[in-house]
């Protein structure tokens, strides 16, 4: 009980903070991964100064790289679409809301594997039932079913796949979302009477809402 009300309180704060629901819950989930000490990660889609950088939300002591298919400054140029010289071998990659803006992800998969030590963890995520977002494209959207076939193909071991979200009723709160985080308060209101309905619904249907009404996917795999 003590986990749901910390859960919750979480949830509000940073809805407060015009954070989506979608990223809220990635965040959360993350920290189930933990990085062991002297981990070598990289992180694709980010970086060191970014706000949206999911290597916050672990704790220990890692080494960390950030990866684009852009070089940048604090940034490492590398083409999830492309064949990629390797010059550096990692034992996690964390890889958030990019997946969905890769038109051939199969090879961002083998890709990413060319990178991984033996052993080495993939951990990312992708949206599902949310909002079209040019980055600069928006290709795919991608179920549990896709993710598992993709990382068997692949040869990709201990493969945990999560459903996250609520139900149908926080699926339209989050998609109102872009609007309601103006005010702040009334975002949250509409939150909490959100996942108040969907847990309600869910005592008439077997099913966790959540797996038929999926916010996004969070992914974990070992090479």
């Amino acid at each position: 009980m003590k986990n749901k009300l910390n859960f919750y309180k979480y949830m509000m704060f940073e809805t407060f903070k015009k954070v989506s629901l979608s990223r809220i819950l990635q965040s959360y989930y993350f920290k189930k991964f933990n990085i062991i000490e002297n981990e070598n990660v990289i992180e694709f889609g980010s970086h060191k100064d970014s706000s949206k950088s999911f290597y916050k939300n672990i704790s220990g002591t890692f080494s960390i790289d950030f990866a684009d298919k852009l070089l940048g400054e604090n940034n490492i140029k590398f083409d999830l679409e492309k064949q990629n010289e390797v010059n550096k071998k990692y034992t996690m990659v964390i890889i958030f809301n990019v997946l969905e803006h890769v038109y051939d992800v199969d090879n961002a998969i083998k890709e990413l594997k060319k990178i991984l030590k033996p052993s080495g963890k993939i951990v990312g995520a992708t949206p599902f039932l949310y909002r079209v977002h040019y980055a600069p494209e928006d290709y795919n959207r991608y179920t549990k079913q896709f993710f598992l076939k993709l990382f068997e193909e692949n040869n990709m071991k201990n493969i945990k796949i999560e459903e996250l979200g609520f139900g149908p009723f926080t699926i339209c709160y989050s998609i109102l979302f872009d609007y309601l985080k103006y005010i702040p308060l009334l975002s949250n209101i509409i939150l909490t009477i959100c996942i108040v309905l969907d847990k309600f619904l869910n005592i008439f249907i077997k099913t966790p809402l959540k797996n038929i009404y999926p916010l996004s996917y969070i992914f974990y795999c070992e090479n």
